[in-house]
């Protein structure tokens, strides 16, 4: 992977190097493992139990999407997602709409990124 590749992913939160480091497998393979990240269903679910206010379903996507992005080293969505994770957890619901906000714009620069460099 070029470094101005590994620069764009690291801009959309993917740790590319941390995640080669951390999994020490052929480029090819974690390729293909972030390649998978963008049909991950906790992602929809989220959205729908958030849609539909079952907060206690949406803890249990964001806890899923939490675990995902971060073995795939995505830093600021990791970040987010366990933010969120604890909000629901500890039912503190004020503020809870921004933040699923703000997950929703960090989650769609990941997939930007990963289907540009990635699955282009």
């Amino acid at each position: 992977m070029t470094e101005e590749k590994k620069q764009k992913l690291l801009e959309a939160g993917i740790d590319f190097d941390g995640l080669a480091a951390r999994i020490p497998l052929k480029e090819d393979f974690i390729f293909r493992l972030l390649g998978k990240f963008p049909k991950e269903e906790c992602y929809q679910g989220l959205v729908n139990s958030m849609e539909e206010k079952n907060y206690e379903e949406a803890f249990k996507h964001a806890h899923n999407l939490k675990g995902v992005s971060g073995n795939l080293e995505m830093i600021r969505l990791t970040k987010i997602t366990s933010e969120l994770t604890e909000k629901l957890r500890n039912q503190e619901y004020d503020g809870l709409e921004e933040d699923f906000e703000e997950l929703k714009k960090e989650y769609g620069q990941v997939l930007s990124a990963i289907n540009e460099i990635i699955l282009a």
